[in-house]
C-alpha cells in the first residue's frame, strides 16, 4: 500500500518498519561477511608485522595508507559501521549466527534401507507396525528429500520419541517421490517446523522393498553462508594487493602512482557518482514488466557497471601509458632502475586496481539497492513469494542481493580484460583510437559465439577468417550471463573459478602484446 503521505521524499523514501526490519536484516548480513573478511585480514597484516617488521609489515601498513587500499577501506569501514548500527534492528540476529554452526553438519546424504513385510498387531487407527528407518531430522534444516522405492510403501514421519504419526505419505513403486520446502498445493506441506522427525516405513505387500532415500540438508538460515562468502571476498582484495607490494616493489610503486594521479581525475569522479547515483534511481524506475521490474535491475544496473567500469580502464591507460609516452614522462622513469617490464606490468595492475576501486564503490550501493527494490514493488502491486511464503521477508531481499555477487564479479572480469587490451593499445595508439578498438573489440567479443556459428556452413577462406577472429579476439560471452543473474539462478562457483582463469590467461596474453609493442618504442 503506497503510504498516506503528500510528501515527494515521503513516497520514495518510505518503508514501513517491519519492512525495514527485513532489509535491515538482508543488508546486515554483508555487513557482518565485511567485518569477517576485515578481521582475516587484520590477523594477516599482524602475522606479516612479526614475521618482517621493516620489510613485508612496513610495506602492507604503507599499502593500508595508500591511494588504492584507502578508498576501499573507506567503503569497508561504512560496512563495519552498518554491522553495528543496523544490530538492534536485526530480531533474530543470534538465531541466524548459531546457523553457521550447523554448516559441518549438513548437506547431501543418502541411505539405503530393506523394509521387510510387516508383521505384528495392528494400532488403534488399523495401521500395520512401521520399520523405523534410523533417519533422524531437524525439520527446519530439510531442503529435499528424493526417494526411490521397488514396491508400494507408506513413508511416515514422527515427532522424537513419539509413537503417534504425523504426516504419512504413499509412495509407488518404481516411481521418484520428491519433498521440497516451500511446495505449495500439495500435503508436502505437511512436515512441522521447528521439530526433530523420525522417519519410518510400512510395508504393506508381500514381499521386502529396497528404499533409496536422498536426503538435502541445510542450516536453518542458509542465507548466513553468504558471511563466509563476502568475508572471503574481502579478504583475497586485501590479501592481493598485500602480496603484490610484498612480492614486486618496484611494480608496486608505479601500480600506486598511476592510481594516485587517476583517482583523482574529474572522469572517475563523474563515473562513481554517476554510477551510485543511478544504482539508487534505477530502485524507482518504471520499467513496466508487470511484476519483473527487479530483473530489469539487475540487468540494466550490470551493463552500467561495466560500461563504466570500460571508459574509466581506456581513459586511465591513455593517460597513463600513452599520454607519458608523448611527454617523454615514460623516458624519465626508466631512466631510473625501472624496466620496460616493470612499467608496462605496473600502469596494468594501477588501472585494475583503480577499476577495482571504482566497482567497490558502485557494488556496495548496487546490492542495497537490490535489496529495497522488491519493497517498492510490492507497495505499487508486485506479488512476492519465496520459498512458498508470500509478501516481503528478509530472506527474499537477501536472495535478491546475493543474487547479483556473481554478476558483479563477472563484470569485474570482463572489465579487466578490456583494460589489458587497451593499456597494449595504448603502448602505440593515442586516446582517441584507444577508445574506438576497444570497445570494437568489445563489441566483436560478444559476437565471437555467433560469428563462429554462422561460419560452420560457408568457404574455407570465411572458416579461416573466422577461427582467426576467435582465437585472438576474448570471448566475452562467456562473462555475460545476465539471464540467469537475473532470474535469481544460481551461479556455480566452478563457473566463475574457470572464468578467472580465463581472465588471468587472457591478461596474461595482452601483457605480452604489451611487452612486444613497448620494447622497441622509442621513447626519445
Amino acid at each position: 500500500m503506497i503510504p498516506n503521505t503528500s510528501s515527494l521524499l515521503g513516497f520514495f523514501f518510505y518503508i514501513d518498519e517491519i519492512n525495514l526490519r527485513h532489509l535491515a536484516t538482508s543488508v546486515w548480513l554483508f555487513a557482518v561477511g565485511v567485518v569477517l573478511g576485515l578481521l582475516a585480514t587484520a590477523l594477516l597484516w599482524a602475522l606479516l608485522l612479526a614475521i618482517s617488521p621493516k620489510k613485508l609489515g612496513a610495506r602492507c601498513t604503507a599499502a593500508l595508507t595508500g591511494p588504492a587500499l584507502m578508498p576501499i577501506s573507506v567503503v569497508m569501514g561504512i560496512w563495519a559501521f552498518l554491522a553495528l548500527a543496523l544490530l538492534p534492528m536485526v530480531p533474530n540476529s543470534m538465531e541466524i549466527l548459531n546457523s553457521l554452526k550447523q554448516i559441518p553438519t549438513t548437506g547431501e546424504s543418502t541411505y539405503e534401507v530393506i523394509v521387510p513385510i510387516a508383521s505384528g498387531d495392528v494400532d488403534k487407527r488399523g495401521n500395520v507396525p512401521a520399520t523405523p528407518l534410523d533417519i533422524v531430522l531437524l525439520t527446519d534444516q530439510m531442503r529435499t528429500m528424493k526417494i526411490n522405492s521397488t514396491g508400494k510403501v507408506e513413508l511416515v514421519a514422527r515427532l522424537a520419541d513419539s509413537d503417534d504419526d504425523v504426516v504419512t505419505y504413499d509412495i509407488g513403486g518404481g516411481e521418484l517421490f520428491e519433498w521440497r520446502r516451500g511446495d505449495r498445493g500439495t500435503l508436502l506441506r505437511k512436515i512441522p517446523n521447528g521439530e526433530t522427525i523420525e522417519l519410518y516405513a510400512r510395508n504393506i505387500t508381500n514381499s521386502d522393498i529396497k528404499l533409496e532415500v536422498s536426503l538435502l540438508t541445510e542450516p536453518e538460515h542458509i542465507e548466513a553462508e553468504s558471511i563466509f562468502f563476502i568475508g572471503t571476498l574481502v579478504f583475497l582484495l586485501y590479501g592481493t594487493y598485500f602480496a603484490m607490494v610484498c612480492v614486486f616493489p618496484k611494480m608496486s610503486a608505479i601500480a600506486e602512482a598511476t592510481v594516485r594521479s587517476e583517482i583523482y581525475q574529474l572522469l572517475f569522479l563523474i563515473c562513481a557518482i554517476v554510477g551510485c547515483l543511478f544504482m539508487v534511481a534505477s530502485i524507482y524506475i518504471p520499467y513496466q514488466t508487470f511484476g519483473e521490474d527487479i530483473k530489469v535491475l539487475k540487468h540494466t544496473c550490470l551493463q552500467a557497471m561495466m560500461v563504466l567500469g570500460i571508459v574509466v580502464a581506456i581513459w586511465a591507460a591513455s593517460r597513463s601509458v600513452s599520454e607519458e609516452i608523448e611527454g617523454r614522462t615514460a623516458l624519465t622513469l626508466l631512466s631510473k632502475p625501472v624496466s620496460r617490464r616493470q612499467f608496462v606490468l605496473g600502469k596494468f595492475f594501477g588501472i585494475a586496481w583503480l577499476v577495482s576501486v571504482l566497482f567497490v564503490m558502485i557494488s556496495s550501493v548496487f546490492v542495497v539497492s537490490v535489496a529495497q527494490k522488491p519493497i517498492f514493488d510490492k507497495r505499487e502491486g508486485a506479488t512476492m513469494e519465496f520459498e512458498g511464503e508470500k509478501g516481503i521477508t528478509w530472506q527474499l531481499l537477501h536472495h535478491e542481493a546475493m543474487s547479483v555477487t556473481p554478476g558483479v564479479l563477472l563484470v569485474y572480469m570482463e572489465t579487466l580484460v578490456l583494460a589489458g587490451v587497451s593499456v597494449a593499445i595504448s603502448t602505440r595508439l593515442p586516446m582517441v583510437a584507444n577508445f574506438m578498438l576497444t570497445f570494437g573489440i568489445w563489441a566483436l567479443g560478444h559476437l565471437t559465439p555467433s560469428i563462429m556459428e554462422a561460419s560452420v556452413e560457408g568457404f574455407e577462406p570465411v572458416q579461416f577468417v573466422a577461427g582467426f577472429v576467435a582465437t585472438i579476439l576474448p570471448v566475452l560471452k562467456n562473462f555475460e550471463i545476465y539471464g540467469a543473474i537475473s532470474a535469481g539462478r544460481e551461479i556455480p562457483l566452478t563457473y566463475i573459478a574457470g572464468t578467472a582463469l580465463y581472465t588471468i590467461l587472457y591478461g596474461a596474453m595482452t601483457m605480452f602484446l604489451a611487452l612486444i609493442l613497448f620494447e622497441d618504442r622509442d621513447l626519445a
